[in-house]
């Protein structure tokens, strides 16, 4: 038969020890199905095992890691592993030629990037120092910026980059190499600058003429608008003299029949007035109502109007852009040809023919450009190709990283666009020739509109109350109104600098969106743009791109004259995000506008998991296929594992919030006085972040992800006594989790601070190690480096420690007071080792807690958690009894409230309240006084009606040299508690803590009471005897 102590050490072990189990040796390799053994495990991964022989990519064969294995993420039940190139994925964007046939496109394209395009030898002449016979003059030495050495054989054409007029072409090139170099107009000809001044000439006057049109249907909104509020203003009037009318004719004909009894006719008269006034109230209440109604309508019919306004208009600007730009191209052509004609005249006179642009000299190419370009090819590079009739919508090409690795490479132009975007300008034509006239490519031109769209903060502009449409703005009067958006003026802008735009309709999963929900098509309505960037379509999102821009005060006083600091925020996510990452957050109802090669469902869409820009900016992963809604195991648990890059691992930081999802229970993350966070295990080992979770009850939860990464300022900095800069965590990703059946009872974990398990908090905050004196067989280093220990009697933690550090450890258990346990932990410093030894006193489940702070501080700076871990003590050979706060079940005594015998035996007194019955109407704080002597220790327990654990809203401190100790009091809700207070002598054989008062707290917030002097308890009081108040109520 089992001990006591074997129980409570199983049970200990089951809680959330299970999860980490040693390994078996009887599995069998998923691949090959033979036996697997320690030495050649890999795994688990999906809950399987291989040889590492075995362990390579189901498609192609490749040898893969722990670290660069990937898990299908469209079949939850693949428990295949794959490389990079072949894992499974949710529209995947394939770039091979088997799934697109472009191989030689995507060849083409990637030497366009290098600097220079090749193609195929035999479809058109190339003009490079060979083909052309300039060599020699590309090798001449300089002179004054005159080519003096002349050919002594055969007269050859001398085509250089001044005399094709392609410098900014080969500027083009460079910059795609990153070649840095700031543009500006007069990197281009004159001859160009003047031909491409032309173009904004025929803009501006475009312009002219489309802003008639808007000013136009500005006039028909305001018409109409002014008509509806007249509309209104007259029913509601009619509406009001009805009921007035009504109400009067009542009171005359109740007048009537009271005679001359004066003193009912006066009640009358005054019941009367204050039912006309609130009449009046009503009516008022009606009509706002039904104005913000009708401005919403209203809204969204002109944002439809000027959508479609917009639309056309736009149209017609890219088709005279494309015009345009051909004749312009045409006419260069000619002038280039003619020129090299009257270059190949002079070679054969010994004459020097001038240039176009009105120089003699040749400025010499940079040593990494090559003139291998067509002339056509050099013509579109420097007068970009515009057209006004975009492609069918298809997948891109290329990815997002592969136009451009780092968001660094637009930083010149992110700092132009800010500056453009301080000052005011008349015409889109101004504005866009502003932000793109210095710029060359499709991608150039589609940021400055982005990131001004992002800078401009459009929300909190204000406007006064009559805007002129001549003034700066007038040129955005429609986000005044209300009738344009930041997709409506994306496409406007994205048409003035001869880029294609449309606006894509659909859903999204935007704010008031929960994972499981169903979506209507009325609701989570959303609008984005595709942009057409050098022939692919691009996904834009300028709304959730948008952040505010925040003003950073200097803090010197001495400095308080300058300028604020001004840093623009925004979302770099939404600009061009790949298809298969836009379509977790967006769905359109064309399903081509998906750009994916398999379009998928709304179905399909709503069971994807819901997942924010943070979790792509950061290339977070799941392990295996996550839906949006995941189903507990029979014993109530659910595992999510995130993969992180290697790099990140040190400086990201995760948390998660687990709360309830039914709507009676809607924001509450506690379960019986334990908070929900305690029933989660977090822990991050190498580059994988791991939730362990096992709900309490059955039911519904939501589990939000949270994380960001971590700054210097967020560390233990040099200086000793900085504080540690709090940063804030982004929602990363969320689940519903449904459980529908539970075996067995789930614990919380002990009562530690909130956060991950395991030593990588102190190592990425305080560079803290890990430190294993003696070699560890793997199981052992695998859960320590988890957060776990399972241990007998003793154990020991140390750690390596990069500078003097001052430590507090705490050692934690459920329903045993932590000062309680303090005697058990030691703590010792050699070197720059630090050495935790833990001696446990009984069998079971505990947490420790480790602060530090820099050893040189001052005492005000407080310390901070760096880590904790979660022991499971199996056995422990010489128990030692401690003293236990016992659960509601056995501390309930109904038939007895007050003090008991003990309560003055022991010496105790009461302070504050002498009466056990305490009303709290106020506020939900109080405080109780207990005078206590010495050598008797104090604990309590706190409950709410019926047997709500509330223990945490209590805290006991001692005053007056332990002379006092002091409850303080925070009730959550209103309700019906008790502040239960247990005792014993230091000095007695018995470890025993034994009842000794109950104070009876009623607090009320002002709600009616039942009738028995107590307040309702939602239908939970029940039988005879679950009130607390019930037998004081008799008495």
């Amino acid at each position: 038969m089992a001990t006591v102590e074997e129980a409570q050490a199983e049970r200990g072990k089951n809680r959330l020890g299970y999860l980490f189990q040693p390994y078996r040796d009887d599995k069998k390799c998923h691949r090959c199905k033979e036996n697997v053994y320690q030495y050649e495990k890999i795994g688990p991964i999906n809950g399987v095992v291989f040889h590492s022989t075995c362990f390579r990519c189901f498609e192609c064969g490749q040898f893969l890691t722990m670290k660069t294995c990937w898990s299908s993420q469209t079949d939850t039940e693949d428990n295949e592993v794959y490389c990079l190139t072949h894992h499974p994925r949710v529209g995947a964007v394939r770039l091979d030629n088997k799934a697109l046939a472009i191989k030689s496109a995507v060849d083409i394209q990637k030497d366009f990037r290098k600097g220079y395009t090749k193609s195929n030898e035999q479809s058109r002449p190339h003009m490079d120092a060979s083909a052309m016979g300039i060599k020699q003059a590309m090798n001449a030495p300089r002179a004054g910026n005159l080519l003096n050495e002349q050919n002594s054989g055969k007269h050859r054409a001398q085509i250089d980059a001044s005399a094709l007029h392609i410098q900014g072409a080969l500027h083009a090139q460079a910059l795609q190499k990153r070649y840095q170099k700031n543009f500006d107009k007069h990197h281009y000809p004159a001859h160009i600058v003047k031909k491409r001044q032309q173009i904004f000439d025929a803009q501006k006057k475009l312009e002219e003429q489309l802003r008639k049109e808007e000013d136009e249907l500005y006039r028909t909104f305001k018409a109409n608008r002014k008509e509806e509020a007249k509309k209104l203003s007259a029913e509601i009037d009619q509406e009001w003299e009805n009921r007035l009318k009504e109400l009067t004719e009542k009171f005359d004909r109740e007048y009537e029949k009271k005679n001359n009894r004066k003193l009912d006719k006066k009640a009358m008269t005054m019941q009367f007035e204050s039912q006309k006034k609130d009449l009046e109230t009503t009516m008022t209440l009606k009509r706002e109502k039904k104005k913000q109604n009708m401005t919403l309508r209203l809204r969204e019919k002109e944002q439809s109007m000027t959508s479609s306004l917009v639309k056309k208009q736009s149209e017609q600007m890219l088709s005279l852009i494309a015009q345009k730009k051909k004749e312009l191209k045409e006419e260069l052509k000619k002038e280039i040809e003619k020129q090299q004609a009257m270059e190949l005249a002079s070679a054969d006179k010994g004459t020097e023919t001038p240039h176009l642009n009105g120089g003699a000299g040749v400025e010499m190419l940079p040593e990494d450009v090559t003139m291998d370009v067509t002339l056509d090819e050099a013509l579109d590079t420097l007068i970009s190709p515009a057209t006004s009739e975009p492609p069918k919508p298809y997948p891109p090409k290329f990815r997002k990283k592969q136009l451009y690795s780092d968001v660094s490479v637009f930083d010149d132009i992110d700092d132009m666009v800010i500056k453009v975007a301080q000052n005011d300008q008349l015409t889109y034509t101004d504005l866009v020739r502003q932000l793109t006239e210095t710029l060359v490519s499709d991608l150039e031109k589609a940021r400055a509109i982005y990131r001004w769209i992002t800078v401009k903060d459009l929300n909190v502009m204000e406007f006064d109350d009559v805007v002129d449409a001549d003034t700066p703005m007038g040129l955005l009067r429609g986000i005044k109104y209300g009738t344009e958006t930041y997709h409506t003026l994306f496409m406007r802008l994205c048409s003035y600098a001869g880029l294609p735009c449309v606006e894509v309709k659909g859903h999204s999963k935007s704010v008031g969106y929960e994972p499981g929900m169903k979506i209507h098509p009325e609701t989570f309505q959303n609008t984005w743009n595709a942009v057409l960037v050098d022939g692919d379509w691009r996904l834009v999102q300028c709304n959730w791109g948008a952040r505010h821009l925040v003003l950073n005060k200097d803090k010197d006083s001495e400095k308080s004259k300058k300028k604020d600091t001004i840093r623009y925020q925004y979302d770099e996510h939404y600009f061009l995000t790949d298809p298969d990452e836009f379509i977790q957050e967006f769905w359109p109802y064309e399903p081509e506008w998906q750009l994916l090669e398999k379009p998928i469902t709304l179905d399909e869409f709503e069971k994807l998991p819901f997942v924010r820009s943070i979790f792509f900016h950061h290339c977070m992963r799941f392990e295996g296929g996550k839906k949006a809604v995941l189903e507990t195991n029979e014993k109530g648990g659910v595992d999510i594992t995130i993969r992180i890059p290697e790099n990140l691992e040190d400086s990201l930081v995760f948390y998660y919030q687990l709360r309830f999802a039914e709507k009676e229970k809607r924001g509450d993350t506690s379960y019986k006085g334990a908070s929900l966070e305690r029933f989660v295990y977090q822990t991050m080992v190498d580059n994988c972040v791991m939730f362990s979770v096992h709900v309490p009850v059955m039911g519904e939860y939501f589990f939000e992800i949270f994380a960001n990464k971590i700054q210097d300022a967020n560390k233990i900095g040099l200086d000793p006594n900085t504080a540690v800069t709090p940063f804030r965590l982004k929602c990363a990703c969320k689940f519903k989790i449904c459980c529908k059946q539970l075996t067995g009872k789930m614990h919380p974990l002990p009562n530690c601070a909130s956060g991950e398990w395991g030593p990588k908090k102190a190592q990425r905050h305080f560079n803290i190690l890990p430190y294993y004196d003696k070699p560890a067989n793997g199981e052992k280093q695998e859960n320590y480096n988890a957060g776990i220990v399972n241990a007998e009697n003793d154990f020991e933690l140390k750690f390596t420690i990069p500078r003097p550090l001052q430590f507090v450890a705490k050692l934690r258990m459920n329903q045993v007071d932590d000062h309680i346990l303090d005697p058990f932990v030691n703590l010792s410093m050699q070197r720059d080792v630090l050495t935790i030894y833990v001696t446990l006193p009984q069998a079971g489940q505990y947490g420790l807690d480790l602060y530090a702070r820099p050893k040189e501080s001052t005492d005000t700076h407080t310390l901070s958690h760096a880590c904790k871990y979660l022991i499971n003590c199996s056995k422990v050979l010489a128990p030692v009894e401690i003293p236990k706060s016992t659960g509601p079940s056995l501390a309930m005594n109904k038939d007895r409230w007050g003090p008991t015998a003990l309560f003055e035996k022991y010496g105790l007194k009461t302070l504050s309240h002498k009466e056990a019955k305490i009303k709290v109407t106020d506020s939900n704080h109080v405080s109780v006084e207990i005078g206590l002597p010495e050598r008797v220790t104090l604990t309590y327990q706190f409950i709410r009606e019926p047997d709500e654990d509330d223990r945490e809203y209590v805290s006991m401190v001692k005053e007056n040299e332990g002379k006092t100790a002091k409850f303080l009091i925070n009730m959550p809700k209103s309700g019906n508690y008790m502040l239960a207070l247990y005792a014993r002598r230091d000095t007695d054989e018995a470890k025993t803590m034994m009842n000794v008062y109950n104070y009876l707290i009623q607090y009320n917030t002002g709600q009616q009471s039942n009738g028995n002097g107590h307040l309702p308890t939602n239908g939970k009081e029940g039988k005879e005897g679950k009130s607390f108040f019930k037998k004081l109520s008799k008495k």
